[in-house]
């Protein structure tokens, strides 16, 4: 630097310069030094943009003016303002701005201007090897930003080229901030600045980037991979295009990372009202409920709008709860319906939380204990809608820390906010101001001015009620060309107690005037689908109460959903709200209503009894009623649509039948009679109760054959609980019956099942005998199937008892019969007692084959607990034959299968690893 260039600098070294926010020079004291116009501010910012550098004067007077804006001497305009701005900053010897070269050039310590200052801690801060470091350096340089760069200068071309470059720098910086500040652990800290952020610039990718990897680093995998489809999601909105590199490798590394397959986002709740107007207070009491309550309370009467209330504030929250939120009507107020049995609901949130059926534990309490197992370290909100009880609410509530549970309810449910401290949060009708918000949102505020009288009447006539000013607010809505005071008198024409009950509220009139505008045959469905007495209404169901094919019923149904008079829970689950089901079971003549609830059970019957024959296709038929010409169903043809058919009827079971009793017996009977092998095959609630209804019909009918069936039905039931002397004692009660009609068959079932429980109690001999006398009947009916089932059993019964010989005979006898029935599932269970012989008589390579056959079918056919069973009993085989390797092998494979199951002889299977690590 030449002797003057340096007197330039030191005569501006008490001098500070601040262009990142509005333009400033201060003085050594630290005060804003006045610039005499804003013509020369725009020349300072020029200059100390290229500091110690020379800006020609053409570029500088194309900065001072436009083209129309022109001085006839441009030049000497300029010398002017270059004059007024030296005597502003004291540059009395003209050391600081100098002419030369073409220009002027503003001489100054790189320090004294904010831009130099922060380029260069960002400089140092990128050489920075501790994030610490760097952290502190970028810190220090963002302080320096006051707010836009330039503010307040309307400087042209200099502006709009200028200040883009200067934000790019300034987000630059940030970025390298929160990588520094990730490093550092502090990934929970930047989520929220990082989610203001990518909502400011929603295509800048970085910060995406970054946001998805703070998320992750918090635990929160699931919402990591959200933001991704997000972000993708904007891209392509906004700019056609898909991620770029660095997001794609972010997205890879959470797929490593996250086991994507159990990390399951429950988004459960219905659909959100459309119009939502006041509860201001109460949205805002249930905000102070975060974060520290666990669960919350709304009550008030019906039709208050609870559910809407809730709903409403659960979308609000819902990124406070990034796991997910659990939705549940728990039937507290149905008319004609039981409240939802807890032990019913935590299956379906189970499954929303990404557990397979197949892996639920049996017992209630188990799948409740598993259900808070998977809260507690999960911050997911738990919505449950129409408490009656206290009961009802207390094992779904959630008990991680991170959690709340909402809870609406017509009871003050006083139990809860005396022992879980629930929060309460009383809801009352609308005053007339918010009833007016939530009316003119529907319509329109101009369209209620037209008629300020009518409109106070109908405010007046629905009385506060959210419910009943929906309903109206819908019927102004689609009616544009009528008066509001013809509505006036359309409420008038009801009787005067229409909206007014002993509280002041009553939607019946409501519902009248909106049941009247539908066509005859959406009518006719309204008033049939109150017939369903479940929680649940599958498009099925609905076209047999209706009696029309399931294309229609699925386009009728849309109607009713689009006219609020029916609610869409998921993708063909459709339900009333309870009001409305009130109203509508009234509107239904009571052959209409017999007529549709038979047609609903025989839809039950018959697709039931086709799907049940596809679980146990050796199972025998029974005889089906003939079905109403008017019911279109849709048999299952595979297992799996089987299963399905029954998970989508399993919610309404209990209430149809408990709706079918004394109604029609014999339709009941037949519907538990196809449900019964689902039911036991998947474990779920309700066997037993169903088995019990059954047979209180069938003595209902005096019909002997079907009480003996439903007994062994409910010894199978005891025997599953492990319950020896009921099973024992339902199974003498169907013989009994089975002898008394010379039942043959009937006998030889009972026996042949009673053996089976005598054998679980140890008493082998017995057993032999009961299942020898069921043998000698099927030899003489012919019945091969149940012959083999015999045979097999004598087998495994003789192998208890040590007598090997004639446990492999009977086996082979068994085994003989079901090849010739071609059936692979009898070959597996007689390859497995024939097994278990060959071991016990020291044959052990022969019976670990045999082990192998059983194995391939039982996985072929998906029977899980029975293939790890049989890959047990091999694995103890194996070892017996000096085969560690095998049997290692034969464990894990075990393990496997019952660890997905979550079944409690994992553990047992485990110990036999550990012991086979040891060596014996």
């Amino acid at each position: 630097m030449t002797e003057l260039e340096q007197r330039g600098v030191n005569g501006s070294s008490g001098l500070r310069f601040r262009l990142l926010g509005t333009v400033e020079v201060r003085s050594a004291s630290g005060e804003v030094m006045p610039l005499p116009s804003h013509q020369p501010a725009v020349l300072l910012a020029a200059l100390l943009l290229r500091l110690n550098r020379t800006v020609r004067t053409e570029d500088l007077v194309d900065v001072l003016w436009d083209d129309e804006e022109l001085p006839s001497s441009p030049r000497a305009a300029l010398q002017i303002y270059v004059s007024r701005l030296r005597t502003a900053l004291g540059d009395t010897e003209r050391t600081m701005i100098r002419t030369g070269d073409g220009g002027y050039t503003l001489h100054a310590d790189p320090e004294q201007l904010d831009l130099e200052t922060f380029r260069s801690l960002v400089r140092r801060a990128g050489e920075a090897e501790d994030p610490a470091d760097r952290v502190a350096l970028i810190t220090e340089g963002l302080a320096l930003w006051r707010g836009e760069p330039l503010a307040g200068l309307d400087a042209g071309a200099l502006t709009r080229e200028m200040i883009p470059r200067l934000a790019e720098e300034h987000l630059q910086a940030q970025e390298l901030s929160f990588d520094a500040r990730l490093a550092l652990g502090d990934a929970a800290a930047v989520i929220p600045e990082l989610t203001e952020l990518v909502e400011r610039y929603p295509t800048r990718e970085r910060f995406w980037a970054q946001l998805m990897r703070a998320q992750h680093a918090s635990g929160r995998q699931a919402l990591a991979l959200s933001t991704y489809a997000e972000v993708s999601r904007r891209l392509r909105e906004i700019l056609g295009v898909g991620p770029g590199p660095e997001l794609q490798r972010v997205h890879t590394e959470l797929l490593e990372a996250t086991d994507t397959e159990s990390m399951v986002v429950p988004r459960q709740l219905p659909t959100a009202v459309p119009v939502f107007a006041g509860r201001t207070e109460h949205l805002q009491r249930l905000d102070g409920l975060l974060p520290a309550a666990h669960l919350g309370l709304i009550i008030g009467p019906a039709g208050v709008g609870k559910t809407s209330l809730a709903i409403h504030w659960a979308r609000q929250v819902a990124d406070t709860f990034p796991d997910g939120i659990l939705y549940a009507d728990l039937l507290g107020y149905a008319p004609a319906i039981e409240p939802a049995d807890p032990a019913a609901v935590v299956p379906r949130f189970l499954a929303g939380l990404g557990i397979p059926a197949d892996r639920l534990p049996i017992a209630a309490d188990e799948q409740i204990a598993l259900y808070r197992s998977l809260l507690a370290e999960r911050a997911v909100l738990v919505v449950l809608d129409n408490a009656r009880s206290a009961d009802q609410v207390r094992p779904l509530a959630a008990s991680g820390s991170n959690c709340l549970t909402l809870v609406t309810s017509r009871n003050e449910l006083a139990g809860l906010v005396a022992t879980e401290q629930a929060e309460p949060i009383q809801l009352d009708v609308l005053d007339a101001v918010q009833s007016r918000q939530l009316l003119a949102a529907r319509v329109g505020e101009r369209r209620l001015q037209e008629d300020a009288q009518s409109t106070e009447e109908l405010i007046a006539r629905c009385a506060g009620l959210p419910l009943a000013l929906s309903l109206l607010g819908a019927q102004i809505a689609l009616r544009p060309r009528r008066q509001l005071d013809s509505f006036v008198e359309t409420l008038s024409e009801a009787p005067l107690d229409a909206l007014s009950t002993s509280d002041g509220v009553d939607v019946r009139t409501i519902f009248s005037w909106s049941y009247r505008q539908l066509r005859p045959e959406l009518a006719r469905l309204f008033r049939l689908l109150a017939q369903h007495p479940g929680a649940e209404i599958t498009v099925g169901a609905a076209a047999a109460l209706a009696g029309v094919p399931v294309r229609e019923a699925r386009g009728m149904l849309a109607v009713l959903v689009a006219n609020h008079q029916l609610v869409e829970l998921g993708p063909n689950r459709y339900a009333l709200h309870d009001l409305l089901r009130s109203y509508a079971l009234e509107l239904c003549e009571e052959q209409e209503a017999d007529e549709a609830f038979e047609r609903l059970l025989g839809y039950l019957v018959h697709t039931g009894s086709a799907a049940a024959l596809l679980l146990a296709p050796r199972r025998d038929p029974v005889e089906l009623p003939g079905l109403d010409p008017g019911v279109d169903i849709v048999l299952p043809s595979t297992r799996d649509e089987a299963f399905a058919w029954f998970d989508s009827e399993q919610p309404n079971n209990l209430a149809v039948l408990r709706a079918a009793a004394g109604r029609a017996d014999g339709l009941l009977w037949l519907y538990v009679w196809t449900i019964a092998d689902y039911l036991d095959f998947r474990g779920r609630p309700g066997y037993m109760e169903s088995e019990l209804l059954a047979l209180d019909a069938a003595v209902r009918l005096g019909d002997l054959r079907k009480q003996a069936q439903t007994r062994r039905d409910l010894a199978r039931g005891h025997m599953a609980l492990r319950q020896w002397d009921d099973a024992i004692r339902q199974h003498e009660l169907a013989l009994g019956i089975a002898e008394e009609l010379d039942d043959d068959a009937g006998v030889a079932h009972g026996s042949l099942s009673q053996a089976r429980v005598l054998s679980r109690m140890g008493e082998h001999r017995q057993a032999i005998e009961k299942t020898t006398r069921a043998l000698r009947i099927y030899e003489r009916t012919g019945h091969a199937d149940a012959r083999a089932n015999a045979l097999n059993n004598l087998g495994w019964y003789y192998g208890q008892l040590g007598e090997f010989e004639a446990a492999v005979d009977y086996a082979q006898q068994a085994l003989k019969l079901y090849e010739e029935q071609d059936s692979e599932y009898g070959r597996a269970v007689v390859s497995d007692t024939m097994a278990f012989a060959l071991a016990g008589s020291g044959r052990l390579h022969e019976a670990i084959a045999s082990y192998a056959t059983a194995v391939a079918i039982l996985r072929a056919q998906g029977r899980r607990h029975e293939t790890a069973e049989c890959l047990m009993s091999m694995a103890e085989v194996q070892e017996r034959a000096g085969q560690p390797d095998a049997a290692r092998v034969s464990w894990n494979e075990a393990l496997e299968i019952l660890e997905a199951m979550d079944h409690p002889d994992a553990g047992v299977v485990r110990r036999a690893l550990e012991q086979l690590r040891r060596g014996g």
